[in-house]
């Protein structure tokens, strides 16, 4: 028969053991406590940020700050306020940035004829767009006479620009084609091969006078004329002899920089020959 102390001793033993179970239940339920509590306030949080302001567009976004809400890259031809005066024709809707669709401003603004394609990225918080632009190229710009602005452009693909979005940025480098858009020669109406062919034009020009061309006049038709940097050349009729007869300006334009005779202008408008036409009403062949 157990002593009294080996009794005392296990009933003691029995009693932490209780007691460290109450301990650990006791943990447990402050625990669980604990994460209730932190889960009721992250999705309290949740709550209240969602109906943040900053997941909003504000009403005067069309008016204040514009600056702040839209960013706008790749406009080098459509200026930002007409840009804005298309995406201001979407309502702002009374909901957070996520969810709205971004397409609809994106296909407004492919609407614009310089515009190839748009992109609007939205960002969340604070609620802005972003809106990437890839726009046509100039290929050739119209105007009426040489000192007057250009009234047109066409791009590389053959499509027209319009006058709204004239004239372009000086960084852009295109050949001007001056034109009265005529009847007989309406600009409007130039297909893609007609660019083309004005274009092949204005390099071969470039190519082989070494000099930057500041414009071709088609005002006169069967009759045209070519501003050179230093001189005019005459190229008479656009027919297909004329990449031949504009190889001929290789061997005459360093006569003319070694000449201290004034040119009136080079006439290259005849298949056998080339002329010198002088200011004095010469010409040397």
């Amino acid at each position: 028969m157990e002593d009294n102390y080996t009794v005392v001793r296990k009933i003691k033993q029995q009693k932490l053991r209780r007691k460290a179970r109450r301990g650990e239940i006791a943990m447990r339920r402050l625990y669980k406590l604990f994460r209730f509590i932190i889960i009721i306030i992250i999705f309290y949080g949740i709550y209240r940020i969602s109906l943040a302001h900053y997941w909003y567009f504000p009403k005067d976004l069309y008016t204040k700050n514009t600056d702040k809400y839209i960013e706008i890259l790749g406009n080098n031809i459509v200026p930002k306020s007409k840009i804005i005066n298309e995406i201001k024709k979407i309502p702002i809707e009374k909901k957070p940035i996520y969810m709205i669709n971004p397409t609809e401003a994106a296909k407004a603004l492919e609407k614009l004829s310089p515009v190839k394609s748009a992109y609007v990225r939205r960002f969340w918080f604070p609620a802005r767009y972003v809106i990437m632009l890839e726009e046509e190229t100039p290929a050739i710009v119209i105007a009426p006479k040489e000192d007057v602005a250009e009234v047109a452009a066409f791009s590389y693909s053959g499509k027209l620009i319009g006058r709204e979005y004239l004239p372009l940025n000086s960084n852009i480098k295109s050949a001007k084609i001056l034109s009265y858009g005529t009847k007989d020669d309406d600009y409007e109406k130039w297909n893609k091969e007609k660019i083309d062919e004005l274009y092949k034009l204005y390099k071969e020009l470039e190519e082989y006078s070494g000099e930057s061309v500041e414009y071709i006049d088609l005002r006169i038709p069967h009759n045209a004329f070519v501003q050179l940097k230093s001189t005019k050349v005459k190229l008479g009729e656009l027919d297909t002899s004329v990449y031949e007869r504009i190889k001929a300006l290789a061997s005459i334009m360093p006569k003319i920089r070694n000449t201290s005779e004034s040119i009136k202008y080079i006439d290259i408008s005849w298949g056998e020959s080339s002329y010198l036409k002088m200011n004095e009403n010469k010409s040397l062949q």
